[in-house]
């Protein structure tokens, strides 16, 4: 994170980062569930939309079509 993003994000925002690298560490189901409470609780709908729009865009169609599948 660069001091212009440290000094500016907010807080809330800080936290989800900080949030997704633990998801992503530990990656078990336990932490990405961990993270959709945090995600809920931190991001507003408009924001929660937008993460997951560029997660399925940067996945195959095959791919994004069945993480969307269970998801729904």
């Amino acid at each position: 994170m660069t001091g212009a993003t440290r000094a500016f994000a907010k807080s809330d925002h800080k936290r989800v980062a900080r949030c997704v690298g633990y998801a992503l560490t530990l990656g078990n189901e336990a932490a990405w569930h961990g993270l959709t409470t945090v995600l809920i609780s931190r991001l507003s709908d408009q924001e929660r939309a937008a993460l997951a729009f560029a997660a399925l865009m940067s996945l195959s169609d095959e791919h994004a079509s069945a993480v969307a599948e269970v998801a729904a």
